[in-house]
C-alpha cells in the first residue's frame, strides 16, 4: 500500500510538472533561411570601436618603446671555419656512439 502511495505521488507530481510547461513558446528571433540556403540574421549589429579603445594618454610613444639593433661582427675565415667543423664533427661521432 505504502509502494502505491509513493507511485501516486510521483505520478501526480510529474503530471503537475507537465501541465505547467508553457503551452505557446515563445519565439526568439531566430535567423531565416533564403531562396539559396543561406542563413539571414535580420538584427542589426552595430559595434563601436571608438567607445572600446583604451584612453591615448597610456600608449608610450614609438621613441620610448624603440631598441635599437646591435651589431654583430663575425669574421669568418678558413681557420675559424676548420676549428668549428672538427669541433662540430667530434661532438656529433660522440654523440652518435
Amino acid at each position: 500500500m505504502k509502494k502505491n502511495l509513493i507511485i501516486l505521488c510521483t505520478l501526480l507530481l510529474l503530471a503537475s510538472a507537465l501541465f505547467a510547461q508553457q503551452a505557446n513558446q515563445q519565439t526568439t528571433n531566430q535567423p531565416r533561411v533564403n531562396a539559396r540556403g543561406v542563413f539571414v540574421d535580420e538584427d542589426i549589429i552595430e559595434i563601436k570601436v571608438r567607445s572600446m579603445a583604451p584612453i591615448s594618454g597610456i600608449y608610450k610613444s614609438k621613441s620610448d618603446t624603440f631598441m635599437p639593433s646591435r651589431k654583430y661582427r663575425f669574421i669568418l675565415d678558413d681557420k675559424i671555419m676548420k676549428d668549428n667543423s672538427e669541433l662540430l664533427l667530434n661532438k656529433w661521432l660522440k654523440e652518435s656512439k
